[in-house]
């Protein structure tokens, strides 16, 4: 089997907030901007130069209520960098909320983050 992971999804209440944090605070860039009927604006996000795009998903609809409910609750992700250090001061001057300073960890060194819903990732910068 060939599986590769391709689209994550981030719920969000409103797609231009959200494209604006992670454009200007993380330095992603746009990937796909269209828009398919009514409230339905497929809008994604990536880190430079990589595969994996970040789905910036504004609920719309039936069940849109029940699924805003979970804007701020996705479970921690993973972002490597080459020096977590200098990493965390990057983002700590764009005004990044920085939950746990960098710390040495028996894989290297780590410290998390939220972005502007709440929403932890762990910054990794492996041995």
């Amino acid at each position: 089997m060939d599986l590769k992971l391709s689209h994550v999804t981030i719920f969000v209440r409103d797609q231009e907030e959200a494209l604006a944090w992670y454009t200007d605070k993380l330095g992603f860039v746009k990937k796909e901007d269209n828009t398919f009927g009514p409230g339905m604006r497929w809008l994604t996000v990536s880190p430079p130069n990589q595969e994996i795009e970040f789905v910036l998903y504004k609920p719309f609809g039936e069940g849109a209520e029940e699924q805003l409910k979970l804007v701020g609750k996705n479970g921690t992700w993973v972002l490597l960098t080459s020096d977590c250090r200098k990493t965390c001061e990057e983002l700590q001057a764009r005004g990044v909320e920085v939950i746990s300073p960098p710390q040495e960890v028996p894989w290297g060194v780590s410290a998390l983050f939220k972005d502007l819903y709440g929403n932890v990732y762990n910054l990794v910068e492996r041995k």
